[in-house]
């Protein structure tokens, strides 16, 4: 498939060169912009890439509405975004989540790491491409499918909460549940194993596809966002219980 393509946007033109070298001593083709306009006049120029690497303070548009203005366009729907942050307040982590960003990382990290969540996401989202063709001819229903407990394929049905892998789709009841593509792969592999606990670093090795145990707050501000959107009081969990000493699982009461 050749080497995955990677757009980037930061402005500080140190760390631009940095990653760049990098990146592409990684094998992957890298091409650079300073800013959030640049990215989007050269846009329509250039076939879609594997990612997009997104620096959060930016000048003019924010790294925040780059994410959410490329979630719109059915092009980079799917694509993975890696959002890169100097800040460590959660509600930044959380908000860049909720733009549509897959991952992030706070500033400053090591290379290593950048390289391993680089190669996680591109594995995942080309993985993905492969399977899709499949998934299109897949008729969309109007409104959600009866819950049936996991009996139909590629569905999965838990007290209430409907997964349907096929369509990438979420249901609580007859409400749809919007999810970010991380949230989503999450949510499956807690739910396809059931009552089972797993550590933070076990969902990271697992789910992001990397092993690094540096980052493990990653796990905790998804598990946030998911008890958010799924609860009925995030502040009291009955889908995604909380495992002192172990980490998180499925609840296996429902």
């Amino acid at each position: 498939m050749g080497n995955a393509a990677i757009l980037l946007v930061e402005d500080d033109s140190t760390i631009a060169e940095l990653l760049e070298y990098n990146l592409k001593n990684g094998g992957y083709e890298v091409k650079g912009f300073r800013d959030g306009q640049a990215l989007f006049r050269a846009l329509p120029n250039l076939p879609p890439p594997d990612l997009f690497i997104l620096d959060l303070m930016l000048p003019g548009i924010s790294g925040f509405d780059i994410c959410a203005q490329l979630r719109r366009d059915p092009a980079y729907e799917w694509t993975p975004i890696l959002m890169l942050t100097a800040r460590g307040a959660e509600s930044d982590k959380v908000r860049g989540l909720d733009a549509g960003a897959e991952d992030y990382l706070t500033k400053p990290f090591g290379m290593r790491e950048l390289l391993a969540r680089v190669h996680a996401l591109i594995r995942r989202h080309r993985k993905t491409n492969l399977s899709q063709p499949a998934a299109e001819n897949e008729s969309r229903p109007a409104a959600a499918p009866a819950l049936d407990n996991g009996s139909q394929s590629g569905q999965i049905a838990c007290g209430g909460i409907m997964l349907d892998d096929i369509r990438h789709r979420v249901y609580k009841g007859e409400r749809e549940i919007e999810m970010t593509n991380r949230e989503f792969e999450l949510l499956k592999y807690l739910m396809i194993h059931r009552g089972v606990a797993f550590s933070r670093d076990e969902l990271l090795n697992r789910v992001w596809g990397y092993d690094y145990s540096g980052e493990t707050r990653t796990v905790d501000v998804h598990v946030r966002q998911l008890r958010r959107k799924l609860e009925d009081n995030a502040a009291e969990p009955v889908f995604i219980e909380t495992v002192r000493g172990r980490g998180y699982r499925w609840t296996d009461q429902a």
